[in-house]
């Protein structure tokens, strides 16, 4: 396996019990980025976002434990690049 490292990025703060994933430079959009658009009101635990052209450009998700703050770290292999970011919803240790 791979040697990783883990650097911490800091907490999201969630007050709708979900949380969203995206470029930033696609919030200006106020039809795609509506709130009442983006919200999960049919209890599924995610939707994607697609904008007026068709392109997916963001991720609505659920937290399935409502609102809180959630820590996020990234992962990066042995050469520094990134592999993943982690959202820790539970109370799950990051290694």
């Amino acid at each position: 396996m791979k040697q990783t490292r883990t650097e911490y990025l800091g907490i999201t703060g969630v007050d709708s019990g979900q949380l969203l994933l995206t470029d930033p430079g696609y919030i200006d959009d106020k039809d795609t980025f509506n709130y009442d658009k983006m919200c999960l009101w049919d209890n599924k635990n995610s939707k994607v976002l697609v904008n007026k052209h068709g392109a997916e450009v963001g991720v609505v998700m659920t937290t399935q434990v409502g609102d809180g703050s959630f820590p996020v770290y990234a992962r990066y292999d042995k050469k520094g690049d990134l592999l993943k970011i982690e959202i820790l919803i539970g109370q799950e240790d990051i290694d």
